[in-house]
């Protein structure tokens, strides 16, 4: 039987085509496989949070999360479960067993919603719908800070919010963050030399707030020192709705709230996520890649996509500012 060398000798031609064949199959497999710089990290705990506002931690306890964790205790493949009931909401952390298999994690978080969504017809009325969030494990390979002067931060959101639907418009973007939003209050001003003139008991304001079907947490009614939680019903979102809430005067008449009290909008204070970039206020704004993409492509896109808003959409005032590409760091590494 002849030797390999002497068979290949024999047959160059055939030699030269196999070799050519391997080469550009090489070629093509390179540039099509995925590229990361870390890989994509599968994350067993999920966290189920339920809105109840105006409810207290005790009502939160007996109504939302008991009911919750019982349903969720019936599932298999269940590590642990933790709580905590406060006021106006409740978060349970789920942490799936050890055994369960990365490629059966997906079906558990289905199963999961299908045990949270099992119990939410007997969840109390005012309690918004349970949220379950399982992408812990997204890797933010771009991270982008968007820079605002003259602006304030819900404005900026909107813009932010622009950025984000054009970024998961690109093939391979899994999942789009913004960081820094900051939260509205509502606040409520009671005049007291009009409630005395009109014979209204700032009970009585409080009560037709609360008094609604439907619970909305909306800032707090402050006199003296005494801090008093208000909710309203769901349709009364605005100041404008809020101020056109009727009472009821000491000689019956009825009047509106706007004429005994000033309603206006602010921040949340002290603010918690306040974010700035070279001492300018800022919003992040993170990108994740779906797992097994190639990076690298995808970082091209993102980039394209975010010249193209700052020249033709972001306004004077607001400018980008990229703070981490792994794109960049995946090339460098390949090419060195």
């Amino acid at each position: 039987m002849k030797d390999v060398g002497s068979w290949a000798l024999g047959n160059r031609k055939l030699i030269y085509f196999l070799t050519m064949v391997l080469i550009v199959g090489g070629i093509f497999a390179y540039h099509g496989m995925s590229k990361t710089e870390d890989p994509e990290i599968k994350v067993k705990v999920a966290t189920v949070v339920t809105l109840y506002p105006g409810a207290s931690a005790h009502q939160i306890e007996l109504e939302v999360t008991d009911k919750l964790e019982k349903s969720i205790r019936s599932m298999k493949g269940i590590g642990n479960i933790s709580s905590r009931s406060m006021n106006d909401v409740s978060m349970i952390t789920v942490e799936l067993a050890t055994t369960v298999p990365n490629p059966e994690v997906e079906q558990h978080w289905d199963m999961l919603r299908r045990k949270v969504n099992m119990v939410q017809s007997s969840m109390p009325e005012g309690a918004s719908p349970s949220v379950v969030m399982d992408d812990f494990g997204d890797m933010y390979g771009m991270m982008y800070a968007l820079s605002y002067e003259g602006y304030d931060n819900q404005e900026a959101v909107k813009y932010a919010e622009l950025i984000k639907k054009e970024f998961l418009k690109i093939e391979g973007v899994s999942n789009v963050s913004i960081y820094g939003k900051q939260k509205l209050n509502i606040e409520i001003e009671l005049f007291q030399d009009k409630l005395a003139n009109l014979g209204v008991h700032p009970a009585e304001v409080l009560s037709t707030l609360q008094g609604q079907n439907q619970t909305i947490y909306s800032g707090y009614y402050e006199s003296g020192e005494a801090r008093i939680r208000v909710a309203v019903n769901d349709k009364y979102r605005t100041v404008e709705d809020i101020g056109m809430l009727l009472l009821q005067g000491h000689e019956n008449d009825q009047l509106r709230l706007r004429d005994i009290a000033r309603i206006k909008e602010n921040y949340a204070s002290p603010v918690r996520n306040d974010l700035r970039y070279d001492k300018k206020q800022a919003l992040g704004i993170a990108v994740s890649a779906l797992g097994e993409s190639d990076i690298t492509k995808i970082g091209k896109q993102v980039d394209r996509v975010m010249e193209n808003l700052k020249e033709e959409r972001l306004p004077a005032g607001m400018e980008v500012h990229k703070i981490f590409f792994q794109p960049e760091r995946v090339n460098t590494a390949l090419n060195s």
